[in-house]
């Protein structure tokens, strides 16, 4: 462009002292009060051409000097920009590869160099969670919150709340990401988790019903597990309160959620039967016995009839659940404890028997084997059992176990104290 001005110039210039030279005139030209110019008119015209060239061509230089400089200033930041990448990213490499120490100091070195760096903010916040360092985990998340309030880094932030056991702050945390994002499942999990912890069933239940709706619907039966239990808590709670009417409907509203959830079953019927209706309290029980045997539901309706004194029906309850799961060997063996309650000496031996053939390690089948023998005078035999006996303590309850973490109860639990899962424990 600048070449063009320049030839268009000369171009003019050659036509002017053309003209110029065909017009020999000249012209007076004041510079001051006392001070006059006689000048050929040609020689005036080529000096105010040549005078605007120069401007023009002065101006032409300062905007492509000037452009030229914003170019550089660009290219040395995309090649800082460039290089901050290239140590961030080495400090991610070394990270995931589990080296702390060469990570700490490439984050280090990124904000040394650009210190609002968000993200490596949150990775130094990352590394301290990992050696157990919760306030500089929670220092670092919130100085990557200057840069901008996302998602993530504010659930890092509500994390460290938690762990710290700030609880209030936590909620309040996770409130501001579901401001920014209202279907932020995590959130709404973490949300439910701090209001359990706190026995806080209504704002439980709140985010609960909202994770619900929203979950895809190959995850919905865990949500709906949690949703169960936490209509049962409530239920308890009501319950403790002496509002018994408002606790059934509670658990009612659990086992609506989830048929199976044996807590708020074995709850329902202890409420039915703490208010005096007996009668709807063996439905509720007998109704959930055709879904799954429990021996807590078992138990449950041997209580009841052994207090209305019917002994025959403690037994046949038993006798139908053995038969209808062959199977079970919690079952079985409830039914060997009730003839053995009952006095029924043989069938119980007999019954005992065939559950130590098929489960021969269960020290609480040789300790009903040995009271047997020792209430048939059958002192050597009872002594031998209770012998293998070995661990017998005082429960005469099947052990369970919890189907989420595996750990072992000695007799059935609403919830896991391990795992704090409601309606895992099995037989």
């Amino acid at each position: 462009m600048l070449r063009i001005a320049l030839l268009v110039a000369l171009a003019l210039g050659v036509l002017i002292a053309y003209v110029a030279s065909l017009n020999s005139g000249r012209v007076s030209l004041a510079l001051g009060s006392n001070w006059t110019v006689d000048a050929p008119l040609a020689a005036l015209l080529v000096g105010a051409l040549l005078a605007g060239a120069a401007l023009a061509f002065l101006l032409s230089a300062l905007r492509e000097i000037s452009r030229s400089y914003q170019d550089f200033q660009l290219a040395q930041r995309a090649r800082r920009a460039e290089t901050l990448s290239e140590t961030y990213h080495r400090g991610v490499d070394a990270q995931l590869a589990g080296r702390t120490a060469p990570a700490l100091e490439a984050y280090e070195a990124v904000l040394r160099r650009e210190p609002g760096h968000a993200d490596a903010t949150a990775r130094l916040g990352e590394l301290a969670r990992q050696r157990g360092d919760n306030q500089a985990a929670l220092t670092h998340d919130l100085q990557a919150l200057r840069a901008g309030d996302r998602p993530e880094t504010l659930l890092a932030v509500a994390d460290d709340y938690r762990r710290l056991g700030r609880p209030d702050d936590a909620v309040a945390t996770y409130r501001r990401v579901l401001e920014l994002d209202h279907a932020h499942l995590t959130a709404l999990r973490r949300l439910r988790e701090v209001a359990a912890e706190r026995g806080r069933w209504d704002d439980a239940l709140e985010a609960q019903e909202r994770l619900a709706r929203l979950v895809p619907r190959d995850a919905r039966a865990a949500e709906e597990g949690w949703l169960a239990a936490i209509h049962y808590e409530l239920g308890r709670a009501l319950l403790t309160g002496g509002s018994h009417a408002a606790a059934i409907g509670r658990f009612k509203d659990a086992i609506r959620v989830q048929p199976d959830f044996l807590p708020a079953i074995l709850a329902l019927g202890d409420t039915y039967l703490g208010s005096g209706d007996a009668r709807e309290a063996a439905k509720v029980w007998e109704r959930a016995l055709e879904i799954e045997p429990a021996p807590a539901l078992l138990s449950r309706l041997e209580q009841l009839h052994r207090g209305e004194g019917h002994p025959a029906r403690m037994i046949a309850v038993h006798q139908d659940a053995a038969k209808r799961h062959p199977e079970n060997l919690a079952v079985a063996f409830g039914l060997g404890r009730v003839y053995f309650e009952l006095a029924m000496l043989d069938e119980a031996a007999e019954q005992f028997e065939k559950i130590e053939v098929r489960a021969p390690g269960l020290p609480v089948i040789h300790a009903f084997l040995g009271a047997v023998f020792e209430r048939r005078g059958q002192a050597p035999e009872a002594f031998e059992e209770y012998r293998r006996a070995l661990g017998f303590t005082e429960t005469m309850d099947w052990p369970h176990h919890c189907s989420g973490c595996a750990s072992s109860h000695p007799a059935w639990v609403d919830r896991c104290p391990t795992c704090r899962r409601w309606n895992s424990s099995r037989p």
